[in-house]
């Protein structure tokens, strides 16, 4: 389910905008007694959050999100990113809606928490035609390279628990470049959320029966977050769009459609 520079001019015309829908669903009950305007910005995650065949942002985080916003009668404007910009972009303006992050102790202070939407596993996987790569516990790690991505929760995860960046991390910008890199062999090991591997490296025209989990190293929650600049009443509102999308049932439903495992 990346780069720290500013976005070239034709980064700009090749990102996605789409206006939510501004009326409240069905069976909403939040009262909008204000307007608001924000940006939700994905990066392409399957199930998460992708670009259609017809172009347009589709997945589990674009639809739930659509649902919450649709009822607390806030417009929105979708765009796709780079992971380090999207935590860039939130880190630095207001009103910046993130559907799928996951919710790290150093990210506390840093995001207005909306609502956790999933469940993540981080594993470690191998090549199946590399059983010479083994690990009993993350230090075993430190003899190989692990390819994440830049940014990822998994990197911050990895960082922790003591593995270094260049030495035992390779970082790569997105699924592209680090999937190429595992499968010619430039590193030995990737980071994945196991609820969502085979997803990904399907997604990406690789056969996921190629891959087997060598260790599990983390369990963490995927949730959706607003910019810390943003108005905390438009936090609240949110909140209450959730809670009522939880106690209808829709969000359920929503994450029985993706697979998604709602907590």
């Amino acid at each position: 389910m990346p780069f720290e520079t500013s976005l070239t001019a034709a980064d700009s015309r090749r990102r996605l905008l789409l206006l939510a829908p501004t009326l409240l669903l069905p069976g909403a009950r939040v009262k909008a007694s204000q307007t608001w305007r924000i940006t939700v910005l994905l990066e392409e995650f399957r199930p998460f959050s992708m670009r259609g065949a017809d172009g347009q942002p589709e997945g589990f985080a674009v639809e739930i999100s659509r649902e919450l916003l649709g009822r607390a009668g806030v417009e929105a404007v979708y765009e796709f990113d780079s992971w380090p910009r999207v935590m860039q972009r939130a880190r630095e303006h207001p009103n910046i809606l993130v559907p799928a992050i996951v919710r790290l102790p150093e990210r506390e202070p840093q995001f207005r928490w909306i609502a956790q939407i999933s469940q993540r596993r981080g594993t470690l996987y191998r090549l199946r035609s590399r059983p010479d790569v083994k690990l009993q516990e993350v230090a075993d790690a430190k003899r190989y390279l692990t390819g994440v991505i830049k940014d990822d929760v998994s990197e911050r995860e990895l960082l922790a628990l003591g593995l270094q960046p260049g030495e035992h991390l390779d970082a790569s910008g997105d699924y592209t470049v680090l999937l190429r890199k595992f499968f010619a062999g430039r590193v030995q090991l990737v980071a994945f959320n196991s609820l969502l591997m085979s997803a990904i490296v399907e997604s990406y025209g690789y056969s996921a029966q190629d891959l087997e989990p060598t260790l599990a190293f983390s369990s963490s929650r995927p949730s959706m977050a607003l910019s810390l600049k943003s108005d905390e009443a438009l936090a609240r509102r949110l909140r209450q769009a959730w809670e009522q999308m939880r106690s209808d049932g829709s969000a359920a439903a929503i994450a029985t459609r993706y697979g998604m495992p709602l907590p």
